[in-house]
């Protein structure tokens, strides 16, 4: 289900060709060239906000640069400024790209979407080109210099200097967003087998970019096509992802959830004594489990905000104190004994809760990022803290409680 994306052997030295000087921001829409003059070939096209390097000032008005991507061509020296500001004057994006008054914008600045299933951002001004991310169908990236070859590579992530940081994948795999019905339609009706298979990957990764219902629909398409082409064991992993989107189509308002929260307060069963979800330090030192305790480096912030002073690690799980917050609670516990247990909304979780009973327990409650971060949920507590939960091969693996910053 995974494109390769490979770079091509005028990329495998570009690094070199860069200088240290800090680039230039575009000012506005120009094309690129391939030789100095508007009458020249075009190789790519650049939007307000992108940056290139200049090779050199030319006695035209002309500058040599180098592009986001390593290639080098010339543009008027007009559209190079050292800073942007809301008083400049320039012209409105063109048409390659996406805009924020476009119908389909998703960003507040110019944009592609990606069109490719599990497309891989490879990090070309690094040793080896690692992969950075992964993008998904439909998923929308910031775009500032697009090349007009279809195998040029895109700058889709990391900043303006951190050149090991960008993120590039070819423009083949980038345009304007992909509309989902039609997509799906287009499927149903599609015989060829390979063409099929293309349709399905996509038809399932664009559902998870969808509105709850069209999670539910893309994920069902995909899972007959799975039945349908034979393969008996995507068709048995994909129960899961319906059962989990039917469990989840209806969110509980977080108003509502705090009232639940308030009516079964989180709890703590540790050893057979209860503890509340934040406590006092003495009622850790009453805990009849053995512990180590460990002094906390003066200006330790593990937390936002928060600063622990001390830490007491037991066998599965730990404790954070801070005498400067009078706060003491367990940032993280792993569930493979039955010394410890949580209550959440009135619901049990010990080291033999299934991640079916979780689901549909806590389908409401529940938010999830799952192709990025599968079996893994996130549910919001007040005071800007969350829970998140980890489980593995279908049992419960471990808790985080953690505060946002």
């Amino acid at each position: 289900m995974k494109y390769l994306v490979l770079l091509l052997p005028a990329f495998l030295c570009v690094a070199k060709t860069f200088s240290q000087a800090r680039p230039f921001f575009i000012i506005s829409t120009t094309r690129v060239y391939n030789k100095p003059g508007m009458s020249e070939k075009a190789i790519g096209v650049y939007a307000r906000g992108g940056s290139a390097e200049e090779i050199k000032k030319l006695n035209n008005n002309w500058s040599q640069v180098i592009v986001e991507n390593g290639d080098t061509g010339f543009l008027p020296s007009k559209f190079l400024v050292r800073s942007l500001n809301a008083r400049d004057v320039y012209e409105k994006d063109p048409a390659d790209f996406v805009s924020p008054e476009d119908t389909n914008a998703a960003y507040g600045n110019t944009h592609l979407f990606v069109t490719g299933a599990s497309v891989k951002a490879r990090a070309i001004f690094v040793k080896n080109k690692p992969v950075i991310k992964i993008f998904r169908t439909n998923e929308p990236v910031g775009v500032s210099y697009l090349p007009y070859d279809e195998n040029g590579l895109v700058k889709v992530g990391g900043g303006y200097f951190e050149r090991k940081e960008m993120a590039f994948i070819p423009k083949k795999f980038l345009g304007k967003k992909i509309s989902f019905a039609a997509a799906l339609k287009e499927f149903k009706n599609t015989r060829d087998a390979a063409l099929k298979k293309q349709q399905a990957e996509r038809i399932y990764e664009m559902s998870w970019l969808e509105s709850k219902a069209g999670n539910l629909v893309g994920v069902q398409a995909f899972r007959n096509y799975a039945k349908e082409s034979g393969n008996a064991m995507l068709y048995e992993q994909l129960a899961f992802e319906e059962l989990l989107l039917q469990q989840t189509q209806q969110t509980i308002d977080f108003k509502e959830q705090l009232l639940i929260f308030e009516k079964y307060p989180a709890v703590f069963t540790i050893a057979g004594k209860t503890l509340p979800l934040l406590f006092n330090e003495k009622d850790i030192l009453e805990v009849p489990l053995p512990k180590k305790v460990m002094e906390a480096a003066a200006g330790s912030y593990p937390e936002c905000g928060v600063e622990i002073t001390k830490e007491y690690r037991f066998d599965n799980f730990k404790v954070y104190h801070s005498s400067t917050d009078s706060l003491t609670y367990i940032p993280e516990v792993f569930f493979r004994k039955d010394d410890i247990s949580f209550s959440i909304a009135g619901f049990r979780i010990d080291h033999q809760v299934t991640e079916e009973a979780f689901i549909k327990k806590m389908g409401g409650f529940i938010s999830y990022s799952w192709l990025d971060t599968p079996h893994v949920y996130t549910i919001p507590d007040q005071d800007a803290a969350a829970f998140v939960f980890h489980f593995k091969d279908g049992k419960i693996e471990k808790m985080e409680y953690f505060f946002y910053c």
